[in-house]
């Protein structure tokens, strides 16, 4: 962004923040400060924010302390300004300088009365205290890296055994002064192989709870002759340049955000001049620009970069201003095509305005339209789509589709703190959705076509192999996410040995095949109560009875536990208004309700069981095997 335009946006947010417009001005901030600003720039932002009525943002409050041998308060007020523009009013606790492992061995300390939602120990290379004599043996370099490693995961299993909170762990960054020159990646006893060996071994451990924040890629991305000034660490123990702080805060926002369910989960990709060069309906099959030359290999690259996220659970969807014939063709013919037809849960290919047919996109996938980045060459779509779906994120392009990848990669919509192989095989289910849309046209009768999808469920415990996509479940969703409870792997194990709670996920499969792990409900005993404290599903399958088929395991739950009364709770959100009266379907009685938070009971006995036409077949935790019918 040059220097008059980021002044003009400066300008007009300090406005908007002074006449009290305060959604126009936080917009305004939202689309106008970058990473890569200047620290003083991004200051200056901050300040004007601090003068502005947050209350009326509805920012959601998130605790994070943070645990370094350097000094992080100008870190922190990078992270609190990004963490707004994701929506999160964050509370700091920083620990007194250099004290990581005093604080965490401090049971009766700040740190645990802070009760942190995230601790974030921020650690550098220069905490890395391995200094290997010239010629040391491969053994010994590992047994002094795994000493540090294990000190590390000694330091988690405190902070886990004291606080429910998720800990984020810097790795190490690679200094940019070598001894050896070039040589220093040539031995393993070099500070630069030392790094890397303690980095993967760091990353191998870490699990159930911890994360690894990418700190040595963040300065290898920022540069790291710029990264670390030797004058701000002697005179203020900075841990890296100032300017660099705006890239670690908004990467770090983003890792928040999506540890709390709010990455992006779909891109909706233009074709023409997006995904290859040329108008395919004018230049035809062969006249498209794909595969060879500078420029064909461009649009290679950017289908290549999205069929990664493909592979890694984002989804793909089309949207594009074409003949549908013409649309699919290069799919289907062209053989420089990375991308497939397989490869796109939703092909919307007409004349119709692009917003109305992201909408039906999002319609059709069950997800919000704030989880989708839509990518388009052409200017004038992109605005019309800024200016009708505002919560549709956009990122502005160059002219240049060499240029594609980086501006779409560099924005962080994708991060995300877990893989389950269900990410692998996530467009095979919305494509499957599409076929049980298009059976579901040819029945008047809805009892008629859940029958016909000839549906099968099992129940566990979530607990084993499927514990992480169950954490993962109760992290990302939003829709039907009944309380909005975030709980980590970590929290979800300790549940699972807690004689008062009770785990269960669900599984479903039908004639159009699996549709893997698709809801979560963690139960506890409260005296003669069964509180459902959260319940999670997956939109993919709403409309055939799964909500009925799993409140029949939480009353057989209730009834083997010799409970009295079931409770439930529906905290209402921005994104969950889809299950507000799910209670009251499911023939509970609303007891209370205040601030529209609203509280349902209903009696175990007489017991209630409702009608569905799934099916429970092998699972432990619930001995019934037949359908069940209706009480």
């Amino acid at each position: 962004m040059n220097s008059t335009r980021s002044n003009d946006r400066f300008a007009s947010f300090a406005a908007q923040a002074r006449r009290g417009e305060i959604q126009d001005a936080f917009a305004t901030l939202r689309s106008a400060i970058d990473p890569n600003d200047s620290f003083v720039t991004l200051r200056k932002y901050l300040k004007v924010f601090d003068t502005m009525d947050r209350n009326a943002l509805g920012l959601k409050p998130i605790r994070i302390a943070i645990l370094s041998s350097a000094t992080v308060d100008h870190v922190s007020e990078m992270v609190r300004l990004w963490l707004a523009c994701e929506g999160f009013a964050a509370q700091f606790y920083i620990a007194p300088f250099d004290t990581v492992v005093p604080t965490i061995l401090d049971k009766d300390g700040d740190l645990y009365a802070f009760q942190p939602e995230i601790v974030w120990i921020f650690t550098t290379g220069r905490d890395l205290r391995i200094d290997m004599p010239p010629g040391s043996a491969v053994d010994v370099v590992d047994e002094a890296v795994a000493a540090e490693v294990d000190m590390a995961e000694g330091l988690w299993a405190e902070l886990r055994k004291n606080c429910p909170a998720l800990v984020i762990q810097n790795n190490a960054d690679t200094p940019s002064i070598d001894v050896l020159g070039n040589f220093e990646g040539s031995v393993g006893w070099s500070r630069r192989s030392v790094i890397r060996k303690f980095n993967s071994r760091l990353a191998d451990r870490a699990s159930g709870g911890v994360v690894i924040f990418d700190y040595d890629h963040l300065s290898a991305l920022y540069g790291q002759s710029r990264w670390f000034e030797y004058r701000h660490w002697h005179h203020s123990k900075q841990p890296m340049t100032f300017d660099a702080m705006g890239l670690v805060g908004f990467t770090f926002a983003r890792l928040v955000a999506a540890i709390k369910g709010q990455a992006k989960k779909c891109v909706v990709l233009d074709l023409d001049n997006t995904l290859w060069g040329g108008v395919i309906g004018d230049d035809g099959l062969a006249g498209i620009k794909l595969g060879n030359g500078a420029t064909g290999e461009a649009f290679s690259q950017i289908q290549d970069y999205f069929k990664s996220l493909k592979q890694r659970g984002v989804i793909l969807a089309v949207c594009s201003k074409n003949e549908a014939a013409n649309a699919r063709e290069p799919f289907e013919q062209h053989p420089d095509m990375r991308l497939k037809l397989d490869d796109i849960a939703e092909f919307v290919a007409n004349w119709n305005n692009k917003a109305d047919n992201i909408r039906t996109i999002a319609e059709n996938l069950n997800i919000g339209l704030d989880s989708m980045v839509f990518i388009d060459d052409n200017p004038v779509e992109r605005d019309v789509v800024r200016q009708y779906l505002p919560m549709v994120a956009v990122p502005e392009l160059s002219d240049d589709p060499a240029e594609y990848v980086g501006l779409v990669h560099r924005l962080r919509y994708f991060e995300t703190a877990a893989y389950s192989q269900e990410d692998a095989v996530r467009t095979e289910y919305y494509r499957a959705n599409a076929q049980r849309r298009e059976l579901q046209g040819s029945f008047a009768d809805q009892a008629q076509f859940q029958e016909s999808l000839l549906m099968e469920a099992e129940i566990g415990c979530a607990d084993g192999m499927y514990l992480a996509r169950s954490a993962q479940l109760i992290n990302k969703s939003n829709q039907f996410h009944l309380t909005g409870t975030r709980y980590s792997e970590a929290e979800v194990s300790a549940f699972q040995r807690d004689e008062n709670w009770i785990c269960r996920h669900f599984i479903l499969r039908d004639r159009f095949g699996d549709n893997g792990l698709i809801s979560v409900v963690l139960m506890r005993q409260d005296g003669p109560a069964l509180v459902v404290d959260t319940w999670v599903m997956s939109c993919r399958v709403l409309g055939r009875a799964m909500e009925e088929f799993i409140a029949n395991e939480i009353a057989r739950v209730a009834l083997d536990r010799g409970c009295e009364v079931i409770r439930g709770r529906y905290v209402p959100s921005k994104k969950n208004k889809l299950v507000a009266q799910l209670y009251q379907r499911l023939r509970f009685e609303k007891v209370g309700e205040v601030d529209g938070v609203t509280d349902w009971i209903r009696p175990v006995n007489p017991p209630v069981f409702l009608d569905t036409k799934i099916k429970l077949v092998g699972s432990e935790p619930a001995p019934r095997d037949e359908t069940v019918d209706a009480a």
